[in-house]
């Protein structure tokens, strides 16, 4: 046997020619892709409501610390001015950081129920 046809017995055998075959058949065909997601959200909206529901019950109990920190710095004050000062100011973020996660939960549901009616 020569060099030539052993090498051509042996690409029949390891099926190397089949693919030659079968190439032309799979370049024509629509190759399509479906990702799955494990994830528990059907959409973005719902996916925003459950990051701003993990957010209110972090924030919740921060501020009612901080609430109760400027309290306990009122009371330690003694009629301190700069003390009484410093309670203010820790008093007055808390409120502004209630506010601002109150708004933001407000905001997050006015969009949502404007968007659901024009989708209706």
């Amino acid at each position: 046997m020569s060099a030539h046809c052993k090498v051509s017995t042996q690409l029949k055998k390891t099926g190397l020619l089949t693919v030659f075959f079968l190439l032309p058949v799979t370049v024509g065909a629509q190759i399509k892709y479906e990702l799955e997601s494990y994830l528990p959200f059907n959409s973005l909206e719902e996916l925003i409501v459950a990051i701003l529901r993990i957010f209110i019950t972090v924030a919740v109990p921060i501020i009612v610390l901080f609430i109760i920190y400027a309290g306990f710095k009122y009371v330690t004050a003694q009629g301190n001015a700069q003390q009484v000062q410093e309670a203010t100011r820790a008093l007055t973020y808390a409120i502004i950081g209630a506010v601002l996660i109150i708004g933001a939960v407000a905001i997050s549901e006015i969009i949502a129920n404007t968007i659901g009616a024009f989708a209706a």
